[in-house]
């Protein structure tokens, strides 16, 4: 299909400082396949404007003026099932986090990432997918684990280490690792001194062969399977 003829994914943003706004609009611009099509500044505003624009993906600061934005996340989801929500913020503790994915989000980006990670992050989540900033993936994983054995309910338990020769190959392991150890695409191409574009080439192989659609749910896979470790 001619990328002229692709629709963008339309992007509502909510977020109380009119500078981050206008630099997130300005750094999106660049990017053919995602665009602004409305702004808000407090949770208020979120429910009459989800309505009116219909986007495909909101992004909600986590603090805002009269009502967090885990609870507006939660009220969204709540009227409107269909709504793809991503918290955007500077806070990367767990708590939150946790909050954040039981509220309905669909993923929780960090301020710091690049215009690729926020690219790469609102298109898995427009398709269907969840998306952690990658320093949170390991983090997640470990804390829920932590809280489950601590509740004394199912946790997670990772397998004895066997690499997936199997399925994939040397360098796709060596990937799947890096990711769980929560490398995002600029540092796993710096640290296998290969491009981003090779990254993604390999990440993409990897969610096909193991028949997934985003990071999160690879890591999560990959350690119950106990291909690459928790460390």
């Amino acid at each position: 299909m001619n990328q002229k003829n692709v629709r963008p994914i339309n992007v509502l943003v909510i977020e109380p400082h009119p500078l981050f706004r206008e630099g997130l609009k300005r750094v999106l611009e660049t990017e053919s396949r995602i665009q602004i099509i409305a702004e808000g500044e407090n949770g208020e505003q979120l429910l009459p404007m989800y309505e009116e624009f219909q986007p495909d993906v909101v992004l909600i600061e986590l603090n805002l003026p009269q009502q967090s934005g885990i609870d507006a996340v939660k009220d969204l989801t709540e009227q409107f099932p269909q709504a793809v929500a991503l918290i955007f913020t500077v806070d990367d503790s767990f708590p939150n986090v946790s909050q954040a994915i039981q509220a309905g989000a669909a993923g929780y980006l960090l301020k710091e990432m690049d215009l690729t990670s926020i690219s790469e992050a609102i298109t898995t989540a427009a398709n269907g997918g969840i998306y952690l900033h990658p320093k949170i993936t390991k983090d997640f994983v470990s804390e829920f684990n932590k809280l489950s054995l601590d509740e004394n309910v199912g946790a997670f338990v990772q397998s004895e280490l066997t690499l997936p020769y199997h399925l994939l190959t040397a360098r796709e392991t060596e990937v799947l690792q890096l990711l769980a150890d929560g490398y995002s695409n600029k540092a796993l191409g710096e640290e296998l001194d290969i491009s981003i574009k090779t990254v993604k080439n390999h990440v993409s192989t990897i969610l096909r062969k193991m028949g997934l659609k985003d990071r999160t749910q690879v890591v999560v896979e990959a350690l119950k399977r106990g291909w690459v470790e928790l460390r």
